[in-house]
Parts: structure tokens; C-alpha cells; sequence
């Protein structure tokens, strides 16, 4: 499994930034796999945690407690991605959000100032690390940009398209928390657009 892991780690890099397999070696070298079973968090708001993130497998998704001590879905993170960085998701060391695994979840785990010397010494990583914050970036504003200009069913098929399948494998509850809508509007938009 462990070639496995740098071969799903090198493709993670590379939807980024060109990065070789040295790189991908490099910084899985100083990691550390964790598995985690469906429904675990992964980490907690308002909580310290100090590393860094790539899914290599699974789905999960970031959210918040309300006031009501409901949960809010903020993202969905799906198959190889990097986890949102550690300095652009925490305040004092401190997590802005939960993640949860939706499916059993497989992460690399670094140490974010492990990672900041890796960054710092290695130019093509410190590139890599810098197109992670401009592609969460535009993620985010395009996320804003559709909740604040589209109704809800152009929110709904906006996932469909951003999220293939996902319908079919994680909670809708949880997909209804995602797009803002109460889950009895996202079983009436659904049914609505299966009669189209």
C-alpha cells in the first residue's frame, strides 16, 4: 500500500503544481498515514491542531456548530485533495472548523512547521504550497459568488456537476446543510428536477 499511497500523493501534487517524485517522496517521507473510519473526526473546532492534510481516499466534509448546536456543512472535500492548509484554517493554532469523515477516509498527516521547512528548502514545494492557497482561493469566492447569486436549484445542480455521484453515497442531510436548504427542500428539489 505504501507505493499506492506516494502513486495517489504524486497525482494530488500535480493537479497543483508540477511537482517530480522526489517531491512527492519528500513530503511523504515526513508524514504519517492515518485511517479513519466513517463518521470520525478527523479534528475539531476551537480545537489545536498543528498539521497538514492530503485525503488520499474517501470523502469528508468541513463544518461548524450553530448557536442552535446544529451542524453546518462549509465543504465537501472528495477523493485526492489537500485538506484546506493549516495556516489559512486556524486562528491561534486553533481549528475554524470540524472535519468528519463521510467514508472511511485515508490522510497523509504532516506537522504544518515540518512541512514550512520542507516549503522553505525546496522551491517546487514552496510553489505547490502557493498554488493550494490560490486554488482554495477561488473555490471559496466561487462558492460565494453561488450562494449569494443563485437559488437553491442552481445551487443543487451546480453540486451535482462539482460533486458526481456523491448523491448516491453521502447523507443528504448533509448535502442540504452544504447548499443552505433544509433537507425537506432538498427531497422536493430533487424530486423537481427528476421530472424534468
Amino acid at each position: 500500500m505504501h507505493n499506492d499511497y506516494i502513486i495517489i500523493l504524486n497525482r494530488i501534487l500535480n493537479t497543483y503544481s508540477p511537482l517530480g517524485q522526489t517531491d512527492a517522496e519528500l513530503i511523504f517521507n515526513n508524514g504519517s498515514i492515518e485511517v479513519v473510519r466513517k463518521d470520525d473526526i478527523i479534528f475539531h473546532e476551537k480545537k489545536i491542531n498543528a498539521f497538514e492534510y492530503f485525503q488520499l481516499i474517501g470523502v469528508s466534509h468541513r463544518f461548524n456548530v450553530d448557536t442552535d448546536m446544529q451542524t453546518v456543512t462549509t465543504g465537501i472535500y472528495q477523493n485526492e485533495i489537500v485538506i484546506t492548509p493549516h495556516f489559512t484554517r486556524t486562528t491561534n493554532d486553533k481549528s475554524i472548523f470540524s472535519l468528519q469523515a463521510l467514508t472511511e477516509c485515508h490522510y497523509l498527516k504532516i506537522p504544518a512547521g515540518i512541512f514550512r521547512e520542507i516549503s522553505d528548502q525546496n522551491l517546487p514545494i514552496k510553489m505547490f504550497g502557493r498554488a493550494v492557497v490560490e486554488k482554495e482561493f477561488i473555490r471559496n469566492l466561487n462558492f460565494e459568488v453561488l450562494f449569494r447569486s443563485h437559488n437553491a436549484k442552481e445551487r443543487l445542480i451546480y453540486f451535482r456537476k462539482n460533486y458526481p455521484l456523491l448523491e448516491n453515497i453521502i447523507p443528504h442531510t448533509i448535502i442540504a446543510s452544504f447548499l443552505g436548504i433544509t433537507p425537506v427542500s432538498f427531497s422536493r428539489l430533487r424530486n423537481e428536477l427528476v421530472k424534468k
